[in-house]
C-alpha cells in the first residue's frame, strides 16, 4: 500500500506550472523543501496545517492532492 502525491498535477491543472517551487513555497506560506519532495514524490508527512495551506492556496480537496495505491 501506498499514499502517493498528486501535488504536481495540480499545481499544473491550476496553472501555476511555470512558477518557480521556491517562489511557489513562499505564495503558499510554505517552506521549499517540504513542497519539493511532495512535488517529486519523495517520502513526506506533512501536517494537517501545511495541507490546508496548499488546499486554500490551489481551492483544491486532500483528496485532489493524494491517491492510494495498494501494494
Amino acid at each position: 500500500m501506498a499514499i502517493i502525491f498528486k501535488l504536481k498535477e495540480v499545481i499544473e491543472e491550476k496553472g501555476f506550472g511555470d512558477v518557480p517551487y521556491r517562489k511557489l513555497a513562499e505564495d503558499i506560506g510554505i517552506s521549499h523543501v517540504p513542497l519539493w519532495k511532495m512535488i517529486n514524490g519523495k517520502p513526506y508527512n506533512p501536517s494537517l496545517e501545511m495541507l490546508d495551506k496548499l488546499c486554500r492556496f490551489f481551492k483544491c480537496q486532500p483528496g485532489d492532492i493524494f491517491q492510494y495505491k495498494r501494494g
